[in-house]
């Protein structure tokens, strides 16, 4: 013969628990997005679009950061991670080892016939060791989207 205890428990006490539990499950999921830290920096140019185009790609080329075309916009340039070092181990570098990797968004958009308006913003990403997630920071001096703009106005010959 099978003896079964009356449960000690009753419906309302059930009814709260159910309750507590659904409450903290919807206060748990509902936070905030992250903010981006985003590095940008907005002028206006006096130089021909195609010139600036020109400036900003070799710019982004020589400082090691792949640049990726969009076919649709040629007024955006995006680019891939920067390349840290040549060679075999820039892959474990940027993916395991390294401390901090950035990449640049860029738009070229004309604002007058003899002058152009430039946006770039420079996303930095850094992490503490081996084990830890990339995370979005401030980029430091020589990463800054200010840098990027003086470098594309010293290829101009605006400075």
């Amino acid at each position: 013969m099978i003896y079964h205890r009356p449960s000690r428990i009753s419906a309302n006490a059930m009814r709260t628990i159910v309750s507590l539990y659904t409450a903290l499950l919807i206060a748990g999921c509902a936070s905030d997005h992250p903010i981006r830290l985003v590095d940008s920096t907005d002028t206006v140019l006096a130089a021909p679009l195609d010139h600036v185009r020109t400036a900003l790609l070799y710019v982004l080329s020589s400082d090691g950061y792949p640049v990726r075309e969009e076919a649709d916009e040629d007024r955006v340039v995006m680019t891939g991670y920067r390349r840290e070092t040549e060679g075999l181990w820039d892959w474990l570098l940027k993916s395991r080892f390294g401390v901090g990797r950035s990449k640049v968004e860029a738009t070229v958009s004309p604002d007058s016939h003899d002058s152009t308006r430039l946006t770039i913003s420079v996303i930095y990403e850094s992490k503490d060791h081996l084990w830890s997630a990339w995370q979005e920071t401030t980029p430091p001096p020589h990463r800054s989207a200010g840098l990027q703009l003086r470098s594309v106005k010293k290829a101009l010959g605006l400075l």
